[in-house]
């Protein structure tokens, strides 16, 4: 996918994701076989999917799925999803899941997860049914790519040493946080963290600038761990920009998402005591999703 591609994708990614945000505040007789057409979908009136990742890669991923009808999202819906890959000029099935929705502590914006295994890199289709309460199972089709790398630090890397600023570098939280209010996961760098030997949950997010609007209910879905989690792990919010105090049109990239080659937000990652990555959420994680991955990481599992 070329730069502009990417930028495209990206932008209808975002814009997805905000619809689902704003709007907030099996039948197997649809089933496609893996010889049918996958553009030919049975679509109801303005009901449309979105996988809403871009960095998914070859192996067992978790496949962030948005729904809504007529740009009001659908949070109510069983969802099951098949993926397709193009093999010789034909569509092959490669993977079947269910995809609950996920959406504790998440204000609205949540999401339904499908966990899939990708087995190859290129050009992908979700078909995902969705079946409504007293409804008629309906198939729509998702397309997404698997890339052969990950452009952000992927897991099992080490993750960069970033010096991101905290409260020490600056008069107030609200010079590194566009929060209103700040939150208090400041205190110290992933750098520091990491020198601590101490796992880490670093959420990359921008709660007044976000282009998916779903920045603040992920920093509130983090928000819902620290006090369980606190005295076993470090808590940081990277804010996705700097110098947006006291004028916003000024606001740069900050040194640490460059770092972290991030191209969209949000973004949450778990480091390990040895300075790892462990796991990774692109687009909204909810609290019990994360919930999970903090007990896998401290099981050490």
């Amino acid at each position: 996918m070329g730069r502009r591609d990417r930028r495209r994708a990206l932008t209808a990614m975002a814009g997805f994701l905000a619809i689902l945000a704003l709007a907030a505040c099996d039948d197997p007789g649809t089933a496609a076989t893996p010889s049918a057409p996958m553009a030919t979908p049975s679509t109801g009136p303005a009901l449309s999917a979105q996988v809403v990742a871009s960095e998914l890669t070859v192996g067992v991923r978790r496949v962030p799925i948005g729904i809504v009808d007529h740009n009001t999202p659908v949070t109510d819906a069983t969802v099951h999803v098949r993926v397709f890959a193009s093999v010789g000029g034909s569509a092959q099935l490669k993977d079947e899941a269910d995809a609950p929705f996920r959406g504790e502590g998440l204000q609205g914006a949540g999401l339904y997860i499908a966990q899939l295994k990708l087995d190859t890199v290129g050009q992908w289709v979700a078909q995902v049914i969705v079946q409504r309460p007293g409804g008629t199972a309906v198939g729509l089709v998702a397309p997404f790519k698997v890339l052969s790398v990950m452009t952000v630090p992927a897991i099992g890397q080490a993750a960069p040493r970033s010096r991101n600023q905290t409260l020490a570098d600056v008069p107030d939280a609200s010079y590194i946080d566009s929060g209103s209010p700040p939150d208090d996961m400041h205190a110290i760098s992933i750098a520091d963290a990491i020198a601590q030997h101490r796992p880490a949950l670093v959420v990359f997010a921008t709660p007044a600038f976000c282009q998916s609007s779903t920045c603040g209910p992920q920093v509130h879905a983090v928000q819902q761990l620290e006090p369980a989690y606190r005295d076993r792990v470090t808590f940081i919010h990277v804010e996705i920009y700097r110098d947006f105090k006291p004028d916003p049109s000024k606001r740069q990239l900050t040194a640490t998402v460059v770092e972290w080659n991030l191209q969209t937000e949000p973004w949450v990652f778990l480091i390990d005591a040895k300075g790892a990555i462990a796991a990774e959420f692109e687009a909204v994680a909810a609290a019990d999703e994360l919930k999970l991955a903090v007990e896998h990481l401290l099981s050490g599992a």
